[in-house]
């Protein structure tokens, strides 16, 4: 596998900030990575109820462990970089992938599951 050191350090910016946007449920700094056309039908008030139910499911987050990458995949002609974290919550670990694409020299997020 080719060396991601660069993407991994972005992935994990984009990690901390999503993590921060979960516990303070703040929709904006949680979407400010993403591309618009990639926020279809995902609202304030489905962000709000995803954060609500992920609450009592697992808590607050309070750190995350690198685990690994994924295999990398082309979408729409986007190279895809997929990354595993550990969510370590309050009540329960979870295991946490971010996918990323660079696109016109910008880093987004295309995908962000807690599992």
């Amino acid at each position: 596998m080719a060396d991601s050191t660069e993407e991994l350090a972005i992935a994990e910016k984009y990690l901390k900030e999503m993590l921060e946007a979960d516990n303070t449920g703040n929709f904006d700094l949680y979407t400010k990575r993403y591309e618009e056309k990639y926020l279809v039908n995902f609202s304030r008030e489905v962000f709000l109820n995803d954060i609500k139910c992920m609450n009592e499911r697992n808590g607050l987050n309070i750190g995350y462990e690198f685990l690994g990458t994924l295999r990398n995949y082309n979408f729409k002609g986007l190279d895809i970089f997929r990354f595993v974290w550990k969510g370590i919550y309050e009540k329960r670990d979870a295991v946490i992938e971010i996918a990323i694409y660079k696109k016109e020299g910008n880093w987004h997020v295309i995908e962000s599951v807690v599992h």
